[in-house]
């Protein structure tokens, strides 16, 4: 399994900017642009930032983005081949929550967007978020392989039960805690993956598609 094959998120995600959009939303203040324009070191303009704001409350009208809202705008977005109607897209809710408090702004919300689709710094802690699910400061082997597996699932085009496709995420979970993993201790630490991340850039983009 890899990235070419499995299509990436962050595409699938760039494109939800050029969807029409129809939806009202609250009118932003010069204020609120400009500290959103600063959010967004300036990678994305007014049209893309009135854009993202609407679709953003279209899910979530308070503000605040829940996993039951979340949840509802994945399955809007229709990126993903297969829904599970029991499914709540965790490890994506914890790339955009980084504080973890249980929701999402708007502003971590247009954070998200700009790690993933320009690989700005907060690209490091969006894909950490991603793959440290119990939040303990360390990426085990099974949570890597919980990750890899979930979102070759909902791509939609391997059977993550089958064997073969098993044993292509556990080889392909081997090869990055092979080249990650200094101390030999079966798990990623944060010094590890930023150490790994400054000489080989690519690693991140690689964790970024396998989730």
């Amino acid at each position: 399994i890899n990235a070419e094959y499995m299509g990436t998120l962050s595409e699938c995600l760039f494109f939800f900017r050029f969807l029409t959009s129809s939806t009202m939303g609250k009118k932003l203040s010069k204020e609120q642009m400009q500290d959103f324009k600063d959010a967004s070191k300036g990678k994305f303009d007014e049209k893309e930032i009135k854009h993202m704001y609407k679709l953003f409350h279209k899910s979530a009208p308070s503000g605040r983005m829940g996993k039951k809202e979340f949840k509802k705008y994945i399955e809007e977005l229709a990126i993903f081949k297969k829904v599970d109607q029991t499914e709540n897209y965790d490890q994506l809710f914890r790339g955009y929550d980084r504080d973890r408090d249980g929701t999402i702004t708007f502003k971590e919300y247009l954070q998200y967007h700009l790690g993933i689709v320009f690989s700005t710094d907060e690209l490091f802690d969006i894909v950490w978020s991603m793959y440290d699910e119990d939040g303990n400061g360390f990426i085990t082997r099974d949570e890597l392989v919980e990750v890899v597996t979930n979102s070759t699932r909902w791509m939609g085009d391997c059977d993550v039960d089958h064997k073969e496709v098993q044993e292509l995420i556990h080889a392909e979970v081997d090869k990055i805690v092979s080249f990650v993993d200094v101390n030999k201790d079966n798990q990623i630490s944060k010094e590890e993956l930023h150490a790994a991340q400054e000489k080989h850039p690519e690693i991140l983009e690689k964790l970024k598609n396998l989730a």
